[in-house]
């Protein structure tokens, strides 16, 4: 009984022990787990922060962008607008087809100025006049370009005066040797064969530079060939040849030449 009663003792003495720790030995465990969840609040309150920062940016950024996006095309609406203004008053009115009895009488009537080649080139004229290009390039660009389009939609009438309209008010411009042959063009549709002559030889002598000089030499051995006067073809072919020997157009001038000595070799042994 003794035993017993000491065993009992001792296992009552552990338990007693065995209780957990005191509010005094937990306190500052506790304290640093609420510094450490406050100082994770305070991070996550600063990442929304910043995150509020750089959305609040993005949107400027994009409010700037769509603003100059919006200048440009308010721009390009402004600057097509005045160019179709422009055109408007240039535009000639849509006439009736007219009978083709009557489209003889109308080329033969048709203004042909100036399409004659003064007999001086240009280089010997002296102008009193400085012409300022620059100032005028843009207007030049748009006559131009208004015949052109007229001459490749067929309306070579329209075409024809447009571009002694642009050769009258710009006769040192830019576009001028090109408006001088599709001027020659333009004729050509209008089976105006002399004032198609005239204006692709005008390109031939006074723009030797131009980027239509050997099309105009082809095409004045074209017409020279139409009114069979083969001496002046040769010529032209010849000179394309000599003057252009490595464009495609050269190899066309070999080859009219070539039907050309052919044919007149036919036409001696008659």
């Amino acid at each position: 009984m003794a035993v017993l009663a000491l065993c009992s003792f001792l296992f009552a003495g552990c338990a007693k022990e065995s209780v957990g720790p005191s509010w005094a030995e937990d306190k500052d465990s506790v304290a640093d787990s609420i510094k450490a969840l406050s100082k994770s609040q305070e991070i996550a309150e600063s990442t929304a922060q910043i995150e509020h920062i750089k959305l609040n940016k993005q949107l400027k950024d994009l409010e700037t962008v769509n603003r100059t996006q919006q200048a440009q095309i308010d721009a390009l609406t402004a600057r097509i607008e005045k160019l179709h203004r422009k055109r408007k008053v240039v535009a000639k009115p849509v006439a009736k087809k007219k009978p083709e009895a009557a489209v003889e009488t109308q080329v033969a009537q048709h203004r042909t100025t100036p399409v004659k080649a003064p007999e001086l080139p240009p280089v010997a004229v002296k102008r009193a006049v400085v012409i300022n290009r620059a100032a005028h390039a843009e207007e030049e660009k748009n006559a131009y370009t208004s015949a052109y389009l007229a001459l490749k939609s067929g309306r070579f009438d329209e075409a024809s005066k447009g571009f002694n309209e642009q050769l009258d008010a710009y006769p040192q411009g830019e576009y001028a040797d090109q408006a001088w042959y599709w001027l020659g063009e333009a004729r050509l549709a209008q089976q105006a064969l002399d004032n198609a002559h005239n204006a692709f030889k005008y390109v031939a002598d006074h723009y030797p530079e131009s980027v239509k000089h050997a099309s105009a030499l082809l095409k004045l051995g074209q017409l020279s060939e139409m009114e069979e006067k083969n001496g002046a073809a040769i010529e032209y072919y010849s000179r394309l040849i000599k003057q252009h020997p490595e464009s495609s157009l050269a190899e066309q001038a070999r080859e009219a030449l070539v039907d050309l000595q052919q044919s007149s070799g036919v036409e001696q042994q008659q």
